[in-house]
């Protein structure tokens, strides 16, 4: 969901981007920025992250290795390759712009002239000057610069009336013929031109623009694309009339692809996944694909071979053999996984599933030492939640921000599976292991929970009664699963018939009284089912009397804002827990005192940490752009899983 990812990464910015990480896990993949292939030898290729830097293939995208010495800000959002000299390269990053004279072994920063001021340091787009390569061109959130010295310095150019500092430029452009001419694509603003090397620009084309594209034979011909009016503009005279094209649906952001050695033939991708294409410059076009599955951010043709096209999506490069018909991921090595959840099939403790922000999900049979994605018919590619049928590791079970997808063949294939559910961002579910075509699911942003009674089939809402939920606060007593907890603003609420009723249990008297709304989670001590245990932003709490009273156990600064309690099931005394940006801790002693837990961890941006219940020893938990790791010491350290 692309506007959770976007706060989160600017709420991790200043904490975890002062210098990049050298260890990073599986699955493979991340969100793509960008993607360049060598003009003169197609078998080399370059993709930007939007967290983790640059990576470079040089075999046609089988195989990525991360090239980041000397590249100091790794979310880079934008990449250019010389024409003439292709081990030069450019990056466009959160703070500046980076070089690279020997295909990406070293880079330098070239930012001299830039702005540093945070928010607007961010290079959206770079463009080189085809004839005169020396000469660059940056686009930032308000303002083009341009460099005459191959990014030894850059000076602001003159911007034009309509630009503000909330267009952010999407695309540059240098005409080839006539290289004083350049075109700039802002996002609120239209597309500019300047017939002088940047000092002056004009209007040309008042609907946003989202892409901007020149035929290699006749760059007279240009090719726009706009989410405002879902169309594709044609100008054959440089922009200065317009003809409109294939109508997509209002909001769709597309990316635009064709190659030299025949220009007829255009590119589509768009924010659901699908592909499209023409073949009459772009006078129609048809549908080639639509199971992509993930959002298409960018598209390159090769320029060796027309039919090979390679797209940068929200889960990682994608690359198809056959004009655009069918696609196959091309992630092997790239690092760039923004985990949500993780689950570990309890009748099969080898299989374990990933969830991702953008990514889908990914499905481990051997503990995590590799991966395959898992998405076909997974219409939404954020994943929330996942829950695995206890004694059928193939049924799984997959919570998104628009409903419930469930697979009977471990994720070869999944099925819509959310009649009855409203649209909302499922953030738990879980599955009665009595009776496992019971499930629950709950929605935070609503604080509203869901019962099926027919393994996911249709759904029903759970009547508390009382006001929402607090958080995703619902959980059943492992002894008796007729009997379920929640949070609310009232306390804690109790269920003795499975949810058909509901009762208020306690008051919330005690230190954890008036903090229902922000509880994060409910647990269920293993070895008593009377006692829960609740964690906040204030500390850790726990009631020994199913939640009538409740008494802070601990409120030290390390453990405020705690998310999730695991019990070790051999010895309950021993819990493990994490905070955003506060990294791992356990405790030994039923919640008193804890400690970090983080060696061999990047950073402590972790989330989705899962224990093992057949060894309670080993671990897994995800990572804010680093994929998973996984410890086999209770903790103790931790290592990357596969990235293959």
């Amino acid at each position: 969901m692309r506007t959770f990812a976007t706060v989160l990464v600017l709420a991790l910015v200043s904490t975890l981007s002062k210098a990049p990480a050298q260890t990073a896990g599986g699955p493979p993949g991340g969100a793509i920025e960008a993607i360049v292939i060598d003009p003169k030898d197609s078998t080399i290729i370059y993709a930007a992250t939007d967290w983790s830097g640059v990576f470079k293939s040089i075999d046609s995208g089988q195989n990525w290795t991360a090239i980041n010495t000397g590249l100091t800000k790794t979310a880079v959002h934008s990449l250019s390759i010389d024409p003439l000299n292709v081990g030069t390269l450019y990056a466009g990053t959160a703070s500046g712009v980076f070089k690279t004279v020997n295909g990406g072994r070293i880079w330098t920063d070239s930012s001299s002239g830039l702005p540093q001021t945070a928010g607007i340091s961010m290079i959206t787009m770079l463009a080189i000057d085809p004839v005169h390569p020396q000469t660059l061109y940056a686009g930032t959130f308000d303002r083009i610069f341009k460099s005459i010295d191959g990014a030894k310095t850059w000076m602001a150019v003159a911007s034009h009336p309509k630009v503000t500092q909330t267009s952010s430029f999407a695309a540059l452009a240098v005409d080839p013929l006539q290289p004083n001419v350049v075109y700039a694509a802002a996002a609120d603003s239209g597309l500019l031109k300047s017939a002088n090397g940047g000092k002056n620009w004009k209007s040309i084309a008042n609907e946003r623009a989202d892409t901007v594209l020149l035929d290699p034979s006749n760059p007279a011909v240009i090719y726009t694309s706009s989410s405002g009016s879902g169309e594709i503009l044609k100008s054959t005279d440089h922009g200065e009339h317009w003809s409109r094209f294939r109508s997509f649906p209002r909001s769709y952001s597309l990316a635009l692809a064709t190659n030299s050695k025949e220009p007829a033939t255009l590119y589509a991708g768009s924010f659901d996944g699908r592909v499209f294409k023409s073949t009459n410059r772009g006078e129609t076009w048809a549908e080639v694909s639509s199971a992509t599955g993930n959002e298409i951010k960018i598209l390159v043709s090769d320029p060796a071979n027309l039919d090979v096209l390679y797209a940068g999506t929200g889960g990682g490069v994608l690359k198809s053999i056959d004009g655009g018909t069918s696609w196959r991921s091309a992630n092997l090595g790239i690092t760039n996984s923004n985990i949500s959840i993780i689950a570990i099939a309890p009748s099969e403790s080898a299989v374990v599933y990933v969830g991702t922000y953008g990514g889908g999900i990914s499905k481990s049979s051997d503990g995590g030492k590799s991966w395959t994605a898992a998405n076909a018919g997974l219409a939404i590619p954020d994943i929330w939640s996942l829950a695995i049928d206890p004694t059928d590791a193939a049924r799984v079970y997959a919570g998104t921000f628009k409903g419930i997808f469930k697979s009977t063949n471990g994720g070869a294939t999944w099925s819509d599976t959310s009649r009855g559910l409203p649209e909302v961002a499922i953030c738990s579910l879980f599955i009665d292991r009595s009776n496992t075509a019971v499930l629950y699911a709950t929605a935070s942003s609503d604080g509203k929970a869901f019962k099926s009674t027919n393994g996911g089939d249709s759904w029903e809402e759970l009547r508390f009664g009382f006001p929402r939920l607090g958080g995703c606060g619902l959980v059943m007593n492992p002894a008796n699963s007729s009997v379920l907890y929640a949070t609310s603003s009232v306390g804690t609420l109790k269920s003795s018939d499975a949810g058909k009723s509901w009762q208020k249990d306690g008051a919330g008297s005690g230190t954890f009284a008036g903090l229902w709304r922000d509880s994060t989670n409910l647990a269920i001590d293993p070895a008593s089912a009377s006692t829960l245990y609740a964690v906040s932003s204030a500390g850790v709490f726990k009631s020994p009397d199913r939640g009538e009273t409740w008494t802070a156990i601990s409120t030290a600064t390390p453990t405020k804002g705690l998310r999730r309690f695991l019990f070790d099931p051999t010895n309950p005394s021993i819990i493990y827990s994490e905070a955003e940006l506060k990294g791992l801790f356990n405790s030994t002693n039923g919640g008193l005192s804890w400690k970090p837990i983080n060696s061999g961890l990047p950073d402590l941006s972790t989330r989705a940490l899962v224990l093992d219940p057949a060894d309670p020893l080993t671990l897994y938990v995800g990572t804010f752009k680093r994929g998973v790791f996984k410890s086999t010491d209770g903790g103790e350290s931790w290592q990357p899983t596969g990235a293959k």
